[in-house]
Order: structure tokens, then sequence, then C-alpha cells
């Protein structure tokens, strides 16, 4: 076993940065790869696994050891410093199947179809005392329409002896992932993740 494809199925619009504003009109954007399309970082896939492993491992879910946590995805850098190490796992970012890629990328109808992927929401805050908007609480995010990715897990195979069942233990933990991306808390981001096998 050397990889897994991981498969993010979303339910809904969702939402996950680039930590840069657009202008007047938004003041967050999306995270886009070089054709303009929409990503969701490998960094924040990988924080989500490792969570759902650690409240498993934590929780003593069968076929979880202690210290599963830490040798798949390493240990944390702000609790070990120096001594910090590398895990068993690397996630890549969430991309678009490759067919679709090409499409939207490279074909003339394709390209003029990206702009559909994208959507605006405002909100703005109430006073409570008056019951209308407050001055300069008017918010716009950009969010992408439901669509499927799909993310490659690798092993690093010097990061040490391959854990047993490594696959089975990610996909036992995925249904504690009900969301993906900013304000999952809000109601966006719902999505449906599933594992597969790759050589």
């Amino acid at each position: 076993m050397t990889g897994a494809r991981l498969t993010i199925d979303f339910l809904g619009f969702w939402h996950c940065g680039g930590g840069r504003g657009g202008g007047s009109v938004v003041d967050a954007v999306i995270h886009r790869d070089a054709s303009g399309l929409p990503v969701v970082p490998g960094r924040h896939l990988k924080g989500l696994l490792r969570e759902a492993v650690s409240c498993a491992e934590s929780w003593q879910w069968e076929g979880f050891a202690r210290g599963d946590t830490e040798r798949l995805f390493g240990t944390r850098t702000e609790t070990h410093g120096a001594d910090s190490r590398a895990g068993f796992l690397r996630v890549g970012d969430g991309v678009l199947p490759a067919a679709t890629q090409r499409y939207l990328a490279e074909s003339e109808a394709g390209r003029k179809l990206v702009p559909a992927l994208f959507r605006s929401l405002h909100s703005t805050a109430i006073s409570p005392e008056t019951g209308s908007a407050l001055r300069r609480s008017l918010r716009g995010m950009e969010v992408v329409v439901p669509l499927k990715l799909e993310a490659p897990i690798m092993t690093i195979m010097n990061a040490g002896a391959e854990p047993v069942e490594w696959l089975e233990r990610l996909e036992a933990a995925l249904p504690l992932i009900r969301a993906v991306g900013a304000y999952r808390s809000r109601g966006l981001g719902r999505a449906r993740l599933a594992l597969e096998a790759t050589e």
C-alpha cells in the first residue's frame, strides 16, 4: 500500500480562502490554482483527518491504538519544537478530477464555464435596538458551488515502518468529518468524504 485517493463530495456552498480580499465586491476570495479553479489546501485536509483520528484514538475506538495520530500525521511543532517529527502520511491539495481540470482550463468552452463555479454571499450585523443594519458591517464572501474534488494521500517511506491497516483507520474516522473549509459551524462546506486505495 503506497497511497490513497480522498474524495470530497460537497453537498452545498463551501469556502476555502486564500487569505486575500476581492476589492469592493467581497472581503474573502476562494483559494485557486494557476488556472483559476478552486482548491482545498492539503494542509487543511490533513488537519481535518488528524482531528478525526485523534478523536477516535482518544475515545478508544476499536482498531485505534495510542499514538496512532502522531505516527500517521507527525508531532506538532508548537508542542514539540525542534523535536517534532514528520508523520507517515502526506496529504495533497483537493482539486477537480484531471479530466474536468483539463476541460475547464484548456478549452474555450470550458473557460467560459469557470465563473459559474463561484457565487458571492453577503451578511451584515443588525442593531437589536433599531432593527436596521449597523454601519460598516456589510461583509461579502466568495463561495464555490457543490462539486467533487480529489486529493492524493501518499505514504512517506522514510518516516518509519508502515502502521498496520492505516487506510482502514482513516476510513473508520472519516464519518467524524462532516464539513470542509471555513465557516463549517455556520452551515458551509457540508461534505461526504470517501477513500480509495491507489498503487
